[in-house]
């Protein structure tokens, strides 16, 4: 049975993944700037990756965020880390290509200073879409 204070966290990091979104679709780079690690990193289903700079970049503007919601979202806390895995749906562009798609994240959040970063994102789309 988890602990209360295990129930706050997980609270806290669930909205914290609505807020990073949230930022993304209203173009908010300064709280973005606050909810990313310096080293995070973005690989999606192609095996790209994206660091912090150039995904701050696309969120700042060309990646438009129409609707989105979080299907469910499990949480595993280890201390002063958590992995989020979610199923993600967004209806959204980027540059121009359409990017609606349910997506299933693993999202690594660390803890730092007593507030939680995302340092690591793996995306790809939903393989039953």
């Amino acid at each position: 049975m988890p602990s209360q204070a295990a129930d706050v966290i997980v609270h806290e990091l669930t909205r914290l993944e609505h807020h990073l979104m949230e930022a993304v679709q209203s173009h908010d780079t300064g709280a973005l700037e606050r909810l990313l690690g310096r080293e995070f990193r973005l690989v999606g289903r192609t095996g790209r990756g994206w660091s912090r700079h150039d995904w701050l970049e696309k969120a700042a503007g060309p990646y438009e965020i129409d609707e989105f919601a979080f299907e469910e979202i499990d949480v595993d806390v280890y201390g002063d880390t958590a992995v989020l895995h979610s199923r993600y749906r967004q209806t959204a562009q980027l540059d121009g290509a359409d990017l609606s798609h349910t997506f299933v994240l693993t999202d690594v959040w660390v803890r730092r200073a007593g507030r939680w970063q995302l340092v690591h994102r793996h995306s790809t789309i939903e393989p039953n879409e």
